[in-house]
């Protein structure tokens, strides 16, 4: 009885998480129809709640109105044409925007034709979502109202995995995509608590990153995918503003244009997966910048710069990426002085500018090529704040996406500004 005891103790513990999986759908014209009636039903509740819900507030702050999209129905009949469920994601999607933002003195947005996103997402109840296989090269998936959809199934769904909802949508291109969330039970993977291999990357807008090992150095002509394609789309959109808006020529102009920019998107996500996977196979943890990519982006003509090389995405793809090893990414404060700070005598230079790209420190007389030595510091500080957190330091709290947050500087920096 105890080694039965002892064997069942020694089974790994699992746990549920979710996972999404996305396919290309290829629907008939008719459904085609029904899935632009869903768009623009969505957008009609959306607006029509988020409006009685701003008179609401206004008169009784500090409350919410929650009402269903319901009255709406008897209004409006044709509401009763689409799937019940896209518009119960309407309204939830409403009420959780509402919370966060009435909190703040602000409100969501109103959705425009046109300019909102094109998609709906419906729930799994009851089997009413189910893909049918045919055979290899013929499958089909099961959609409340929209019947069989055929989907082109480029890789198989684990088994076990419990689906939870879908999401159809439709790209700039005119193109069709179901996106499905599983539940998945997986192995809990123990965090690490030793790190022997530590990368560090300090934002670089010309190359994307620089590492402190050199390693996963980027060059510009890494990136820069939507700037090469900006002649092609600018000479697109001209020719798109010289046509009739609603016309065949228009819509088909439109999806070139957007056939353009998926271009530079799916090149974008194509490189920084394969990076994030790389650098997440080979080393223990991984040190980044916390900083505010909208802020910067809106200083000094930096926007399209910023969203072009996708820092963002690619601190998202490592924190996941890691957390699935058990590993650690490592957010350093914004206000560290990475750049500013001398890594062999860590004295700040205050007189530094943006435009110093290599600089002398006078205290100890080091050259430094800026980016690298903030690379270095940055190794240096996120080394210690894992060494603070490995040691039981509560004032850290590891996030159950495995992003370490580390908001007080170290002794050497405290009181200074980058």
């Amino acid at each position: 009885m105890m080694e039965g005891k002892a064997e069942k103790n020694e089974k790994p513990s699992t746990i549920i998480v979710s996972r999404c999986m996305e396919f290309r759908i290829n629907p008939t014209e008719e459904q085609k129809i029904l899935i632009w009636k869903t768009f623009g039903c969505c957008r009609f509740v959306w607006n029509h709640l988020l409006d009685e819900r701003i008179s609401y507030e206004k008169l009784n702050k500090g409350r919410l109105l929650n009402t269903t999209p319901a009255h709406l129905k008897k209004e409006h009949p044709f509401l009763n044409e689409i799937d019940s469920m896209a518009l119960c994601n309407v309204q939830l999607n409403l009420n959780q925007a509402c919370r966060k933002l009435f909190a703040k003195g602000k409100t969501p947005r109103f959705r425009k034709k046109g300019k909102d996103k094109r998609s709906y997402t419906t729930n799994w109840i009851n089997n009413n979502i189910e893909i049918i296989h045919v055979r290899d090269d013929e499958n089909y998936i099961r959609l409340p109202k929209l019947g069989l959809v055929r989907i082109i199934l480029h890789r198989s769904i684990p088994g076990g995995w419990k689906m939870k909802h879908a999401t159809v949508k439709e790209t700039a291109s005119g193109k069709f995509f179901i996106s499905l969330t599983f539940d998945a039970e997986i192995e809990s993977i123990e965090t690490k608590k030793e790190f022997e291999k530590v990368e560090a990357f300090d934002y670089s807008m010309p190359s994307l990153v620089v590492s402190a090992s050199g390693e996963n150095d980027i060059t510009p002509d890494d990136i820069r995918w939507y700037r090469n394609l900006e002649g092609k789309i600018a000479k697109e959109q001209r020719k798109l503003s010289r046509m009739e808006y609603g016309s065949s020529s228009y819509w088909k102009q439109k999806h070139k244009i957007g056939k353009l920019h998926e271009k530079a998107r799916n090149r974008r996500k194509d490189f920084l997966h394969k990076l994030s996977h790389d650098v997440a196979r080979d080393f223990d943890a991984v040190i980044v910048e916390d900083i505010n990519l909208q802020h910067m982006s809106q200083a000094l003509n930096f926007g399209k710069s910023v969203y072009d090389n996708g820092y963002g995405m690619l601190r998202e793809m490592l924190a996941y990426k890691l957390n699935d090893q058990g590993k650690i990414l490592v957010k350093v404060d914004k206000f560290f002085p990475s750049s500013k700070r001398c890594s062999v005598c860590h004295e700040n230079n205050h007189d530094l500018k943006l435009s110093d790209r290599e600089w002398t420190c006078q205290s100890c007389g080091t050259d430094y090529d800026r980016d690298k030595n903030s690379c270095k510091n940055l190794l240096d500080e996120g080394k210690y704040i894992l060494n603070r957190w490995a040691g039981g330091d509560s004032s850290l709290i590891l996030a159950p996406s495995g992003v370490l947050n580390g908001k007080k500087l170290h002794p050497q920096a405290h009181g200074n500004v980058r």
